[in-house]
C-alpha cells in the first residue's frame, strides 16, 4: 500500500507539473497569447495549380505586439502563394501545400513553415519547402541579421565558416558530388542564411532543397559561437 501511495503521489506530481508547462508554451516576454489558425488557399489563374498555406497567428496578449507580428505573418503567407503561383509550371498540374507553426521562447516568437511543391508531370518532384520569420516579443519587430548582429557582414562570415564545419558533421553522407560541389551554399551572403529560428541551443538554420542537394537540411549554430557578435539589445534572447 505504501508503494502504491508513493507511485500515485509521483503520478499526481507529474500531472500537476505538466499543466504550467502546457500553458507556458504560448508565453513570451511574460505575456500569454492564444494561437489561432489562418489559411490562404486558391487556384492559379495562370495554370493548372492549387495552393494551401496553413499557418498560425496570435490573439490576445499584447495587442500591439500581436498586430505587428500578425501583419508580417500574413505578408509571408501571401508571399509564399505568389512565389509559387508565379513560378510554377503552366503545363503540369501542381500543388503547393505548407504548414506554419508558431514557436515561443522567453523573449522571441517565431514561425516555421514546412511544405511541399509538386508538379506531377515534371522530373525531380516533389520539392520540399521551408520558410521562417522571427520576432522580438518585447516589441513585435522582426529580428533579422542586420539587427541581430552588431556587424551584419561579420555575422554572415561567422555563419558561413561555422556552416562549412557543422553541416558535413551533421550529415555524414554528402550530397551527390560531395560537399565541395556546394561551396557557394555557405558563402557569407544573406540569401544563404535567410531561414532560421532561435532555439535554446542556438541559431537553427534551414537550407532549402537545392542549396545542399535534394533535401531541406538544418544545423544549429551554438549561441557561444556567435555571442561576441550579438547586438547588446538581443543578448537576452540567447539564454
Amino acid at each position: 500500500m505504501t508503494r502504491l501511495a508513493a507511485l500515485l503521489g509521483v503520478l499526481l506530481l507529474a500531472c500537476l507539473g505538466a499543466a504550467p508547462g502546457a500553458l507556458a508554451d504560448t508565453v513570451s516576454n511574460g505575456v500569454t497569447y492564444t494561437v489561432v489558425p489562418d489559411v490562404r488557399s486558391g487556384v492559379s489563374p495562370q495554370g493548372p495549380g492549387e495552393w494551401t498555406v496553413n499557418y498560425e497567428k496570435l490573439a490576445g496578449g499584447d495587442p500591439v505586439v500581436a498586430d505587428a507580428i500578425n501583419r508580417i505573418l500574413d505578408d509571408e503567407a501571401d508571399g509564399q502563394v505568389w512565389l509559387f503561383a508565379a513560378s510554377a509550371s503552366k503545363s503540369s498540374p501542381w500543388t503547393f501545400k505548407t504548414q506554419g507553426r508558431l514557436q515561443f521562447r522567453p523573449l522571441t516568437i517565431s514561425e516555421l513553415w514546412r511544405g511541399q511543391y509538386h508538379a506531377v508531370e515534371l522530373p525531380n518532384m516533389p520539392v520540399d519547402t521551408v520558410a521562417t520569420r522571427v520576432f522580438d516579443a518585447r516589441s513585435g519587430i522582426q529580428i533579422v541579421w542586420s539587427n541581430l548582429f552588431v556587424d551584419e557582414q561579420a555575422g554572415l562570415t561567422r555563419l558561413g565558416a561555422l556552416t562549412k564545419e557543422i553541416l558535413p558533421a551533421t550529415y555524414p553522407t554528402p550530397p551527390l558530388g560531395g560537399w565541395g560541389e556546394y561551396y557557394a551554399g555557405w558563402a557569407p551572403v544573406e540569401r544563404n542564411f535567410r531561414f532560421w529560428i532561435p532555439t535554446d541551443a542556438g541559431i537553427e538554420i534551414y537550407f532549402p532543397e537545392g542549396q545542399f542537394g535534394r533535401e531541406v537540411r538544418s544545423i544549429t549554430i551554438p549561441w557561444p559561437a556567435v555571442s561576441d557578435l550579438i547586438a547588446p539589445e538581443f543578448v537576452p534572447i540567447t539564454s
